[in-house]
This record gives structure tokens, sequence and C-alpha cells, in this order.
């Protein structure tokens, strides 16, 4: 997983451990432990093989205040990926509402409460324009290791430890716990036990931030290969809407859609 957040964010009951040591290195023991990468070679490999999905992620992120006092803002996100070139978020956070939408030419972010929206020219596939949107914009988003066309590669990038925890309960719901650590992030996947391996739960926490706050998502309503039509990716600002133009930044942060 990129060492990132995207406030969202990409939160933590996090296990912390470490790297394994010389000795266990000596001794043979893997730094990754092949059953927790087996389950999440697996779980990509599903995701992979999709050609649209839907899903609803109940988002929960701590903000650190001066003095340590943390305070924790919860959103609504669905998120609709039709492959290669479509992808779609909604989110409700309190009274806001938001739309960003990709067309395959550009992102555009339009703010329903605000009647404002901003459009990022990104042609090509959703990998490539979340590439640019990350390295010209600095915009980077802990869920998007889960939408594009490899994300075995995404996860993985960087991980130094991992441990399979074992089959706990999510929501009622058995799923293969696993944990793993990088070198600024910590991060905590669930997967759905069965011949579905979706991913149900997960939890990260960026170890560079004051505080480390955590960014936790519970991932529902997971729909399968719906059918997206181009319209539903289209974005066509209202009349009255304002136009806020977005300037290139020097270095990644975090925003939400």
């Amino acid at each position: 997983m990129r060492e990132k957040i995207w406030t969202t964010a990409l939160a933590a009951l996090l296990l912390l451990f470490p790297a394994a040591s010389p000795a266990a290195q000596k001794a043979g023991v893997p730094a990754v432990d092949p059953v927790a990468m087996q389950h999440l070679t697996r779980m990509c490999d599903f995701l992979k093989g999709l050609n649209s999905f839907v899903f609803r992620a109940e988002v929960n992120v701590d903000e650190v205040f001066q003095g340590g006092l943390t305070l924790q803002t919860s959103r609504t996100e669905t998120i609709a990926v039709r492959r290669p070139d479509r992808a779609r978020a909604d989110t409700v956070q309190d009274l806001e509402i938001k739309t960003i939408t990709f067309d395959g030419a550009d992102f555009s972010i339009f703010n329903q409460t605000k009647n404002s929206y901003s459009v990022i020219p990104a042609p090509g596939t959703l990998d490539t324009a979340l590439d640019k949107i990350q390295e010209i914009y600095g915009v980077t988003a802990p869920l998007a290791e889960l939408i594009v066309s490899a994300p075995h590669e995404s996860l993985t990038e960087g991980v130094l430890s991992g441990m399979y925890v074992g089959l706990r309960m999510v929501q009622g719901v058995p799923c293969h716990h696993l944990a793993f650590s990088q070198k600024d992030v910590d991060w905590q996947i669930w997967i759905t036990d069965g011949d579905k391996p979706l991913p149900r739960k997960l939890v990260i926490v960026d170890k560079t931030l004051v505080g480390a706050p955590n960014y936790e998502a519970m991932l529902v309503d997971w729909k399968l290969n719906p059918r997206l039509r181009d319209s539903f990716f289209a974005f066509t600002p209202p009349p009255s809407a304002t136009k806020i133009d977005i300037v290139p930044l020097a270095g990644p942060q975090t925003v939400s859609p």
C-alpha cells in the first residue's frame, strides 16, 4: 500500500509489530506470513477480475488537535468503478454532499452543498489518472489501492512485515484478519471468508502524523459487475455553479471528495 492517507486518509485499532529481527531472519522465519499473503492475493485477484463494482464505505477518521485532543469525523462514501476508465464517488459528511466523477478524460469534483465545482484534466485509464492527480496535485486516496487494475502490487508496495491474525467476525460476517507494516504506515484488512473474498473492513494508521490518527472504513453493500452507463460517470455543471480552479501543489496532501 502506498504510504499515504486520503482523508480522508488512509487509521486504526492497529496491531503494531516490527519487521523480523536478524535472529528470526537467520532462523528462516519470513517477515510476511505466507498465509496472510495467500489471502491478500486471493482478494486482489478477485477484485482484478471484476469489470465493474459498487460498494459503500462507512468511514471514520481521527483528527488530532493541539494539546492532543482527538475527535472522530464520519462520512459515507458510495464508490462505483467501471474498468478501465470510469469511476464515481458520492460522499455525505455532516451537512455536505460531494461527488467526484472520472469519465476517462477529466476528474470532476462537485460540491452540491456549496454549488461549486472543479475539473482536473487526466485523460487515460483510471490508474494513470490517479497517478497524475497524485503527482501534480498531491491528491491521494487510501481506497484507491482497492480500485486500481493491479491492487496486489499497490497494496504490497513497501510492505516490511505481515501476519495472519485469524478468522474474525465483522458485523456478523466471518473474515480473514490480516495485518501489515510499512515504514510509515501500519494497516489491517478483513477479507470475507468464502467464494467472494471481498474486503470488509480496512484500518490504517499513519505513523508520521502527530498522534498517529486512525482511518477506518467498513466496506459493505457490494454489487458485482453491475451495468453502469457512461452517463452515470458524466458531469455537467449546473448553470449557477461556481467553477474553482485547483492549483498544482508542491507535495502530497490529504483531501476528501
